[in-house]
């Protein structure tokens, strides 16, 4: 992450176990939008990590309800208790049925069909012998 980031590449981290994650991952999220935490040793990693937040706000961690989140880091000034709104869009996400997919592309019909799609084109055939190079004739 730290080599990304000085290229301009971001990254979201979402975990709902934070004492799993590795200190030096931790130390290079430089905002975090922290939600209801009751694992103690969570806590203890949340604590450790969010620089700028309160000691009690932190004890708050195991008390919020949904939607209260604590955001604290570089994208805000002082760390804020606040409450995330619905989503007021379309759910837009979809989840594919990946055996029937598999299945789908291995079909003999569907490969038949890419068969005749990736063919390279073939001029009508003049005097010239064609030649082949693999199973290509050109």
């Amino acid at each position: 992450m730290s080599e990304g980031r000085k290229f301009g590449v971001g990254i979201g981290l979402i975990t709902q176990r934070p004492g799993k994650l590795d200190q030096d991952v931790l130390s290079q999220c430089m905002t975090q939008i922290i939600m209801r935490i009751v694992n103690p040793i969570d806590q203890q990693t949340v604590a450790q990590s969010v620089e700028g937040a309160g000691r009690a706000m932190l004890a708050e961690l195991p008390a919020l309800t949904k939607g209260q989140a604590i955001i604290s880091g570089v994208g805000i000034n002082t760390p804020v208790m606040c409450r995330i709104r619905p989503r007021i869009t379309k759910h837009g996400g979809e989840t594919f049925d990946a055996p029937s997919e598999w299945m789908k592309w291995h079909s003999t019909s569907e490969m038949e069909k890419r068969e005749q799609d990736e063919a390279p084109y073939l001029k009508p055939s003049s005097d010239k012998k064609p030649e082949k190079v693999g199973n290509i004739r050109i």
